[in-house]
């Protein structure tokens, strides 16, 4: 493909089907050449990251970025920390503070880096694989103190046992 071929130090493999992947070891550089080359001025449509816990590099990034004149659509995916894409899209802020905040990885260079979705008080990230479903703290309304109070969640579950009779059925 002519990514691989223009930038072969850059690209590891690509897919060319009516949407292009990319897998690749420096994004940022690979995001430029897209936007000024093939996208002609395309945009960031999004950046997720996915989690994978037994993986050397846990997190796989992924940029979607697409062209409406051009009427193409690219996968752009690197494994782990990155310098930012603001400077490409400036719409990439966002992205990168919701992938930072809630699976911790961290963008280089990233001008404002502060949370959006949780507490600042906040410990872990939510949607790695190995945080607990139901979090570290409840949070209730204390009649007796008047105010929000917090304690650490109990994930205790006593044995039960199920018969698997509906109770519909005779």
């Amino acid at each position: 493909m002519e990514l691989a071929r223009l930038y072969p130090g850059w690209v590891t493999s690509v897919v060319a089907t009516p949407q292009g992947w990319v897998q690749t070891r420096r994004a940022t550089p690979l995001l430029w050449a897209l936007r000024r080359g093939i996208l002609h001025n395309g945009y960031l449509f999004d950046l997720f990251g996915t989690d994978y816990p037994a993986a050397p590099v846990r997190t796989q990034l992924t940029w979607v970025v697409t062209s409406y004149t051009r009427a193409i659509r690219w996968y752009v995916q690197a494994w782990g920390d990155h310098p930012t894409s603001v400077g490409v899209w400036p719409a990439a802020a966002w992205f990168e503070r919701e992938a930072w905040e809630m699976l911790g990885v961290t963008f280089a260079g990233h001008p404002d880096l502060r949370r959006l979705l949780t507490d600042y008080g906040f410990v872990g990230y939510p949607l790695r694989k190995d945080f607990p479903v139901g979090g570290y703290l409840e949070l209730r309304y204390s009649e007796k103190h008047k105010r929000v109070t917090a304690r650490a969640v109990a994930t205790v579950q006593e044995f039960r046992s199920f018969d698997f009779v509906s109770p519909w059925q005779n």
